[in-house]
């Protein structure tokens, strides 16, 4: 019979299994580290709209104070606080491209 040649061809899959594990270990890395990148990227995308969102509404504010010569204490108040928005904003953004960066570089290492 040909149980020689069916056992080494059993021995011969299963050892390619094996050599093939370390690729899909590393395939799925890759695609986790994607899937984390993506969600980075919505999140900063929204974070530098909030951005852009707080700078526009600091701009009008300050458009408002030049035209009060800075008379009226709330809109002071609201200055202080439309930039305390935006500063947080900001760092939010920050703190965002910061761990995207982390992803891209840990990517990057398991090449």
């Amino acid at each position: 019979m040909d149980f020689p040649r069916i056992i080494f061809a059993a021995l011969g899959f299963s050892a390619s299994i094996f050599l093939y594990l370390p690729n899909l270990k590393k395939r799925k890395r890759r695609q986790t580290a994607k899937e984390k990148l993506e969600l980075v990227n919505e999140a900063l995308e929204l974070a530098e709209q909030r951005v852009i969102k707080f700078q526009e509404r600091h701009d009008r504010l300050l458009d408002q104070v030049s035209m009060h010569y800075l008379c009226n204490q709330r809109l002071d108040e609201a200055l202080l606080d439309a930039r305390a928005a935006m500063n947080e904003a900001h760092e939010n953004a920050v703190s965002l491209q910061q761990m995207q960066m982390n992803i891209l570089r840990s990517y990057v290492d398991e090449k």
